[in-house]
């Protein structure tokens, strides 16, 4: 048996631990710095009512395959509900018009044409200018879009005829969420993945997942008891303040209390961390350490509104907001939760705010005056039973996928013995998520495994992830 020490505690180290173990050829210990696990994907407990409150609204889609994958090797399956069809609101605030886009029978890349065509917030003139990119991001070849890591998203889709509706309405509104960057900033080549594997590929691609749960609950439950059980040996609170380097290869680390020797780490922080303890050996791992100093973050805001009675209609669950730059999209949590709220609070609303950095100096007042005015617009009364609003800042939240980005991103392995790296800015063609999380810990364990897994097959010996109507999974 070989031994491995896994540095961080998110996504990425959770999944290459876990599948080291699995083998059945390597023990691992994992180290977390906090006291939880979970890594930037985090809750945080309000003083006031209880409540355990995400940092931001999260979800996930069924194209998610490899971290749903994780939670089913897990048994969290419960804690998912699943759309059993694509339905995507939008919502105009300031004319309280609605308009979905949702999948059809038609195959690839045109099953969502039908909802397009009857979609209100675009003109007869955007919508056909849209057929032209639809198509040219189907056929085009990995090599093409992988050249356009240098250009904005939007200069590319201007380049190609888009309307600015259409890119401030559709195709910014889909960029800005799942990329966590704005369309005049985000990478050609990155957006252009995003469409091409999301929303283009399968007609299930999309459904939208919902957790019924705080996803602290499902780190500190499912997720940890999997890990104790396969044998891996979880260190919670306990950092590691640096690397050992014994003159030929990585084989150690060492914390505030003791040292920790291995055969191989894996270093599964967030870039800024990674790039503060491999620094410290600076001329074995210099080359790295250039590439980390100019990687960069985007942020992101989450808004909790909580009221003492309900507001919303039962069957609501999520709108995105037609032009409004800071309240860009509206959750209802009571739609998603396996059990009811406390009896103080009856609405849980959250608002997820992308791309957040131009508001993380706002005020906490300020931040909440604006969601109260937005509201306001779409219910009313709602200020009537408003009981308090809960604003959750993380400047770190995303790898920044800007322009020139992908040419940042590193391998799991850049050939330093015992060093193995994942995380969110690894180079597996995914943005910044969950799944791309997930993904480079499978990649660090592939290759200590030595074996030639491609990140588009789903990884061995693990769960299947679920098709519509599977019944191992919960619907929405």
């Amino acid at each position: 048996m070989r031994n491995a020490i896994v540095v961080g505690g998110g996504l990425a180290g959770i999944s290459a631990a876990l599948a080291l173990q699995d083998s059945g050829s390597w023990n691992v210990k994992l180290f977390e710095a906090r006291k939880h696990l979970g890594g930037r994907v985090s809750s945080i407990k309000d003083p006031e009512t209880k409540m355990l409150l995400d940092n931001c609204q999260h979800a996930c889609f069924r194209v998610y395959d490899h971290f749903l994958q994780l939670i089913g090797r897990c048994k969290a399956e419960n804690s998912i509900n699943f759309q059993q069809k694509t339905i995507v609101n939008f919502t105009n605030p300031n004319t309280g018009i609605t308009g979905s886009l949702y999948d059809s029978k038609l195959k690839p890349p045109n099953h969502m044409v039908k909802s397009i065509l009857k979609f209100p917030h675009l003109s007869f003139k955007d919508k056909i200018a849209m057929r032209k990119v639809v198509k040219k991001l189907s056929k085009m070849t990995e090599d093409e879009r992988k050249s356009l890591d240098d250009i904005s998203f939007e200069e590319w889709l201007k380049n190609n005829g888009q309307t600015q509706n259409s890119i401030d309405v559709f195709w910014g509104f889909f960029v800005l969420a799942a990329l966590n960057i704005s369309i005049t900033e985000a990478s050609a080549s990155q957006a252009a993945f995003l469409f091409r594997k999301g929303l283009f590929s399968n007609n299930d691609s999309f459904d939208v997942g919902a957790f019924t749960e705080d996803l602290s609950f499902i780190f500190e439950n499912q997720i940890y008891k999997t890990l104790i059980e396969s044998g891996v040996e979880i260190y919670k609170s306990t950092k590691v303040n640096s690397l050992i380097w014994n003159g030929e290869k990585f084989d150690g680390v060492e914390t505030s209390k003791e040292k920790f020797n291995a055969d191989t780490i894996i270093l599964a922080t967030p870039h800024h961390i990674a790039y503060r303890l491999l620094k410290k050996n600076n001329e074995i791992t210099n080359f790295i350490c250039k590439k980390m100093e100019k990687m960069e973050y985007n942020g992101i805001i989450g808004i909790h509104g909580l009221y003492s009675k309900k507001i919303t209609n039962d069957d609501f669950h999520f709108t995105a907001l037609v032009n409004e730059p800071i309240i860009q999209m509206v959750f209802n949590r009571n739609f998603e939760l396996k059990d009811d709220l406390n009896s103080e609070i009856e609405q849980w609303l959250s608002v997820p705010v992308s791309y957040a950095d131009s508001y993380l100096d706002y005020s906490n007042q300020e931040i909440q005056e604006e969601y109260k005015k937005v509201i306001a617009k779409i219910w009313p009364d709602h200020s009537k039973f408003l009981r308090k609003i809960v604003v959750i800042k993380t400047p770190k939240a995303t790898f920044s996928t800007k322009k020139g980005s992908t040419k940042l991103r590193l391998k799991s392995d850049e050939g330093i013995p015992g060093l193995r790296l994942c995380g969110d800015y690894i180079d597996n063609n995914w943005p910044s998520t969950m799944e791309s999380a997930v993904i480079s810990g499978l990649m660090a364990a592939s290759n200590l495994l030595d074996e030639n897994w491609n990140s588009e097959e789903l990884w061995k010996n693990w769960p299947m992830p679920p098709k519509r109507g599977d019944s191992n999974w919960n619907t929405l």
